[in-house]
């Protein structure tokens, strides 16, 4: 999700705040400034922002609980340079032009490849963007496990019962995780009229409407299942269900299913659509958690929802939610020129090796390799919020560690 529509009017800057206050500057501060609400979506702010999100906008804490679960280290990899297209590209370039904050890289679960740029470091939150969105469908995978959920061929009105007359009448679950809802909505970020943008500044930006409001008021110019029409408000009505089967927050039920028994070693925030106690967390994006915590979550995915030797997760969902089986999100049938396909809010990459991958705007991956035994997790602040080349170079670059990996 990305907001090219807001209001850049210079308001005042944390780091000004923090002066006044007579709070020390953080490291790198003066070199990456932290912005606000309305001067962070402009350089000098975007990259000391992203990864401020949870303190800009109004957040929830998601809690770590337990011992940490530590991710040893395996054979060092040293990537200098990868193929592109049979031209050898420069790490250090890429990482200019991508303005990447950090890269890791577990092989057999272990660290084979830390590095961090742009002022971040191992205890930064990263703004997790669209990946957020398949936090949520695996929040709705335990629901199906603890039988909160019959079935994704339910209709999602069987538990929103308040989305009847909307676009989402009656429409499956499971359409809604493929992003093939049928319901009408414009997700194009550089396009200030968009529905995205709308809801963005509508919502988080100016706190003037609720999420659910606007899947209430929705409209359907499709049948379900026809066509993939990728879209934020897909995932706010998942994250509706999830609230609403398990009767708790999305940020409770990602603590108690997924931060906790996985050993996280921090604290995550998620974003929320005001400031009120019984606010809804925005599903479609904006998580903010270290590097290794987003690796610990791909490496849960790699091991089919196990961990530590229990299955947390059911295995059959996980294979489930990461091969398309329907020819609308199949290999090379979301968009002109692109061989990916799409099953539960993962984005899955044609080939042998099953890989699939949870994806933001402006270049943020898990990516997760399950024939190569293999997580990456990449953050950058590209300066455009989707730029194709540098998506082509990123997928090299994973490709290049998979090969070096031992």
């Amino acid at each position: 999700m990305a907001m090219d529509g807001m209001k850049r009017a210079a308001m005042w800057g944390l780091a000004l705040t923090w002066l006044l206050l007579g709070v020390g500057l953080p490291a790198h501060a003066e070199e990456f400034p932290v912005g606000d609400k309305g001067s962070m979506w402009a350089d000098p702010y975007l990259i000391g922002s992203y990864r401020h999100m949870g303190d800009i906008y109004a957040s929830r804490r998601v809690p770590r609980a337990g011992p940490v679960s530590e991710l040893p280290a395996g054979e060092p990899l040293t990537i200098d340079s990868f193929p592109v297209g049979g031209v050898a590209m420069n790490l250090e370039d890429y990482v200019a032009r991508a303005r990447t904050t950090g890269l890791i890289a577990l092989k057999d679960g272990k660290i084979v490849l830390e590095r961090y740029w742009h002022g971040a470091d191992a205890t930064s939150r990263f703004a997790s963007w669209s990946m957020a969105k398949s936090f949520v469908s695996t929040l709705v995978g335990f629901a199906i496990g603890d039988g909160l959920i019959k079935n994704v061929e339910d209709p999602v009105t069987d538990y929103l019962p308040e989305l009847k007359d909307s676009g989402y009448d009656g429409v499956p679950i499971k359409a809604i995780l493929q992003m093939s809802s049928g319901v009408a909505f414009n997700e194009d970020y550089e396009n200030s009229a968009s529905d995205a943008l709308i809801m963005w500044n509508a919502v988080l930006q100016y706190n003037k409407r609720t999420l659910s409001d606007f899947a209430v008021k929705s409209k359907r110019d499709l049948a379900p299942y026809a066509k993939f029409n990728y879209k934020g408000l897909d995932t706010v009505v998942l994250g509706m269900l999830v609230e609403r089967v398990t009767g708790k927050n999305l940020a409770t039920d990602l603590a108690e299913k997924i931060w906790g028994p996985l050993g996280m070693e921090d604290d995550a925030s998620w974003l929320l659509e005001d400031r009120s106690d019984r606010a809804l967390e925005a599903p479609f994006c904006c998580l903010n958690a270290r590097l290794r915590d987003y690796a610990r979550f791909g490496q849960f995915m790699l091991q089919g929802g196990a961990w530590n030797g229990k299955q947390l997760l059911p295995a059959s969902w996980v294979a489930e939610a990461t091969q398309p089986d329907r020819s609308q999100v199949a290999f090379g049938q979301l968009y002109p020129g692109s061989s990916l396909g799409y099953q539960y809010q993962w984005w899955v990459l044609e080939g042998p090796d099953r890989a699939f991958a949870a994806e933001g705007v402006n270049g943020q991956f898990i990516y997760v390799n399950p024939a190569r035994q293999l997580v990456i997790v990449m953050t950058n602040v590209w300066p455009r919020f989707w730029d194709n080349r540098l998506a082509k170079e990123s997928f090299a670059l994973f490709d290049a560690i998979g090969a070096a990996a031992p």
